[in-house]
């Protein structure tokens, strides 16, 4: 019987997936964990490994198709079977093809060929499909694609990969050279030609091909916009989300001054000693934890069948902004780290993302969002809650300002503005400012000496 492939939950706010290409066809022999399909979401571009090996039989979603989670986008028949009839473009498994250097295989295959006998148009079609099957090989899917959506002749390009591979940063390069190159620009009147593509970014570009035909009108000093996978699907979670959770919202002010303090004294040495920053994101983060341990309801979904499911591992999503959209990777078990561990964990993280290097487990199971829009500056911001959690905190930016402090005298202090955005089904607003009370008071116990290990 064979084994059905499913759509996969790449995060656990996602609820579908979009098939960006098959990576495999029909009749092709898949190794495990070999690359069958790029998924796209709201959240991350990812390969989608084989769970078994043997052969493609079926594929039941089709590219840019958008099915839920769950749903089987493909059969494969396991590896018992796959050898009794292979056909002749398929004698030879991509695994096997992967190992061959330069162009040795088919010079190995012309080079048999008599002209003239019985075998020869067999062994032409054979040579054929080999060629195909290592160029396949010499181009990376998502270079593949990205060539194909940006009209780039491949010959073009000089891959970097093992064994001249062309992959997906020769791509990218190549577009950065050409889009910095100078260009005759002649007055348009469709729709503007897409923005330079960031690496982040690429996994998803808008081409110029895809671009449809404008159906809404726009004036001479009006510019149309189509948005790229990721937005579409932002938009949608995020509208889905508002009408899901009644959002509900609560902010405290938090005194950060010797937390300030300490960083302007020790960040620069904390740098230099371990090799990445630190800032007030794993404060934030610890006091969050603290929180959650005194509010557990905090950290817990609300069912399709009215139930509540309370986690019992604090898994932070860390919203990160990249050039192409918002993504919230996960520190698994945040709990469970000191500041200076938290610190690495959120440097780590936010590297990946904004390489465009997350993975489907960086991506999963986050039980509670921590955001920072005070990097940008921001004062006050509020949330929308990242489903199904039951809330997201907004730190805000640190701000000096005069403020009353004990016998009503007025001190300059380094504070900041914690928002709160929960869902009013399985909180209320006492449990909410509970939960952000226990968060303050860890945040104001920190002295002038800190250890972070």
């Amino acid at each position: 019987m064979p084994t059905p492939v499913k759509m996969p939950r790449l995060g656990e706010s996602v609820a579908e997936g979009t098939i960006g290409a098959w990576l495999k066809q029909e009749g092709d022999y898949v190794e495990r964990d070999e690359s069958l399909a790029e998924i796209i979401t709201d959240k991350i571009n990812a390969e989608l490994p084989s769970p078994v090996a043997g052969r493609l039989t079926k594929i039941l979603v089709k590219p840019d198709e958008t099915v839920p989670v769950g749903t089987e986008i493909a059969l494969i028949e396991e590896s018992a079977d796959v050898n009794a009839t292979p056909s002749p473009a398929a004698e030879t498994p991509p695994a096997a093809l992967s190992d061959a250097k330069g162009s040795g295989i088919v010079e190995k295959k012309v080079e048999s060929l008599v002209p003239g006998t019985h075998n020869g148009a067999h062994a032409i079609d054979t040579a054929t499909a080999h060629t195909r099957e290592e160029e396949r090989q010499r181009i990376s899917p998502l270079a593949r694609r990205l060539a194909r959506e940006h009209g780039i002749d491949l010959n073009d390009i000089a891959g970097t990969g093992a064994g001249g591979r062309v992959r997906k940063e020769d791509i990218l390069a190549y577009l950065e050279q050409r889009q910095s190159a100078p260009q005759y620009s002649a007055p348009v009147a469709t729709a503007p030609a897409p923005a330079p593509v960031s690496r982040v970014e690429a996994s998803q570009p808008v081409s110029p091909a895809s671009t449809p035909v404008a159906t809404t009108s726009v004036g001479e000093d009006e510019e149309l916009i189509v948005p790229n996978r990721m937005r579409l699907a932002i938009a949608e979670h995020m509208v889905r989300s508002k009408r899901t959770s009644p959002h509900a919202t609560t902010v405290v002010e938090i005194d950060m001054t010797n937390i300030a303090k300490w960083l302007e004294k020790n960040k620069e040495d904390f740098k230099r000693r371990e090799g990445y920053g630190i800032s007030y994101v794993p404060f934030v983060m610890k006091a969050v934890c603290e929180g959650i341990r005194k509010f557990p309801l905090m950290n817990s979904s609300w069912t399709e069948d009215n139930k509540i499911i309370v986690k019992r591992r604090i898994n932070l999503g860390m919203a990160v902004a990249t050039d192409a959209g918002l993504v919230v990777p996960t520190v698994y078990d945040a709990d469970q780290y000191t500041l200076a561990g938290l610190a690495k964990q959120v440097n780590a993280l936010a590297q990946r993302a904004r390489a465009n290097k997350l993975t489907i487990q960086d991506m999963q199971n986050s039980t509670f969002v921590v955001n920072n829009p005070g990097t940008f500056g921001t004062i006050i911001s509020v949330p929308i809650i990242n489903q199904p959690h039951a809330g997201i905190l907004s730190m805000d930016a640190v701000v000096k300002r005069p403020v009353v402090i004990e016998d009503d005298a007025i001190a300059v202090r380094s504070m900041m503005y914690l928002c709160l955005s929960f869902d009013h089904r399985i909180l209320d607003g006492a449990g909410a400012g509970g939960f952000l009370q226990a968060v303050r008071t860890k945040l104001q116990s920190y002295g002038r000496e800190i250890d972070v290990y």
